[in-house]
């Protein structure tokens, strides 16, 4: 399957361009940025095998390369078993977030309401 990169995504290969160096030295693995860009089961291979890594700053490109792939919504995301780092938020802390984002929400009301500065 063909991939294709819009010119704005420059920083998409960008990450794979810093992903090189970190693949030779833990994996061994010759990343070839080309065929990463153009190829989707290089890239899913790559990106599988990247997550896996013990360099933090590796994983991180790779996540950030498996969202500007595959992207938040649209086509499929890798599956969470194929990924190994991808893990499901526990509901305790995304009911956290909710708190914290509607506390948030009516901060800034409370501030709209007592007048801007």
């Amino acid at each position: 399957m063909q991939l294709t990169m819009n010119p704005p995504d420059s920083d998409l290969m960008t990450y794979a361009v810093r992903m090189v160096i970190p693949m030779k030295r833990e994996f061994g693995r010759s990343l070839n940025v080309h065929q990463f860009l153009h190829d989707l089961p290089y890239a899913t291979e790559v990106i599988q095998e990247a997550l896996k890594s013990k360099d933090e700053r590796l994983r991180g490109y790779a996540a950030y390369a498996q969202t500007k792939i595959f992207g938040p919504r649209g086509s499929e995301p890798l599956p969470p078993s194929a990924s190994g780092a991808a893990e499901a938020l526990p509901a305790a802390s995304a009911a956290s977030e909710t708190e914290i984002s509607e506390d948030l929400r009516a901060k800034a009301i409370a501030r709209y309401k007592s007048g801007l500065r």
